[in-house]
């Protein structure tokens, strides 16, 4: 088990709310092995629970298949303006739902991604 430094993991969440404003409508980080989210905003338990298992499940199909591994993240453009990021953290996942009218990709990709990759590395760093 790893250690991980929850003020650190809620100090991500909160830059993600600072960064994407009213854009950003949920975000969980959670264990892959248990599901138990460990911080969030406007956190959603089901989501949580099927990302989980669509991540596992989109990891084994890539590696049956002979595609390239997934690496760190894949988005889901939704219906109603709504998009879901996943981000993979090794043993941890984070997920974002935010609204794509309000939130610029260029920002989430160049930004936001970058950060909650470091945010959440310093978090699980021993």
């Amino acid at each position: 088990m790893m250690n991980i430094d929850l003020d650190r993991l809620n100090q991500c969440v909160d830059a993600m709310k600072s960064l994407l404003k009213d854009g950003l409508l949920a975000v969980d980080i959670w264990n892959l092995n248990d599901g138990l989210s460990l911080a969030g905003y406007n956190s959603q338990p089901a989501a949580v629970g099927l990302f989980t298992q669509l991540t596992g499940e989109l990891v084994s199909t890539l590696r049956d298949s002979g595609f390239p591994g997934l690496n760190r993240y894949y988005l889901l453009d939704m219906e109603g303006d709504h998009t879901a990021m996943i981000i993979r953290h090794g043993e941890l996942l984070q997920g974002m739902l935010f609204n794509n009218k309000k939130v610029n990709l260029g920002v989430l990709l160049s930004v936001a991604l970058p950060r909650s990759l470091e945010m959440v590395g310093q978090a699980t760093r021993r």
